[in-house]
């Protein structure tokens, strides 16, 4: 990655997004990447899926992801819920507080990333889209409801249509547009040289700017945001 394709966004350190995006490999990423290897070897027990979806590019854009995750958040989302003692916390963590300086907030990091992995991730969800539309013509639709099953909970059917749901919403955090919000927030928590204070105290406008895009946030992680209300309904329908 160089300076002239990545761009800086803001990530939260909070685990319902994080455990969103982990969950975006197993079982689908990672499975679409074994299926196309195992293709390009020659393979015949293999699913038929579209020819342009590039499962091993995408796991590979996936992985990128991953590592552009701030060190707090990468510990974060390999240890959810898990009992992690504060010694363990990786270097570049620190606390967030309201201007009040009592109120904690969920700390927000930057993370420099490549906007072509983000698309590249995204252009796997579209192909899910129109195999749960029924529009696919391969065996795309097939190999999500197997995948859906073999990773239902004991005694339950899969559901495909939430698991692509959920890959959306740990998708859509990376994919928030850029507001003003943004940088605001930005220049609270990135410091000189990108130094983070272990703790910081958010100014009033900064504290606007904070509720305002973690509104966003949240709705992304909810499958409330505009953007993705079309597939919310569908998976929902």
């Amino acid at each position: 990655m160089t300076d002239t394709t990545s761009h800086r966004v803001l990530l939260p350190d909070d685990e319902d997004w994080l455990s969103l995006f982990m969950g975006m490999e197993e079982p689908l990423l990672m499975q679409l990447a074994l299926n196309a290897r195992a293709a390009q070897q020659g393979d015949e027990e293999v699913w038929e899926l579209p020819p342009d979806l590039d499962g091993v590019g995408a796991h590979e854009a996936w992985g990128r992801l991953f590592q552009a995750l701030p060190a707090p958040l990468r510990h974060t989302g390999t240890n959810i819920g898990r009992f992690e003692p504060n010694r363990d916390r990786p270097a570049g963590c620190y606390a967030l507080y309201a201007p009040d300086g009592r109120w904690e907030h969920t700390p927000l990091y930057p993370a420099d990333v490549d906007p072509r992995d983000i698309a590249t991730v995204a252009a796997v969800l579209a192909h899910f889209r129109t195999a749960l539309d029924g529009t696919d013509h391969t065996q795309l639709g097939d190999f999500l409801q197997q995948m859906a099953d073999d990773w239902a909970d004991p005694g339950r059917e899969g559901n495909d249509r939430q698991m692509v749901e959920d890959f959306l919403r740990g998708l859509s955090v990376w994919q928030l547009p850029h507001q003003p919000d943004v940088d605001v927030l930005l220049e609270a928590v990135a410091g000189p040289g990108d130094e983070t204070p272990e703790r910081i105290v958010l100014t009033p406008p900064q504290e606007d700017a904070y509720q305002t895009f973690t509104r966003r946030v949240s709705a992304a992680v909810a499958g409330n945001s505009p953007h993705d209300y079309a597939l919310h309904r569908f998976a929902n329908s």
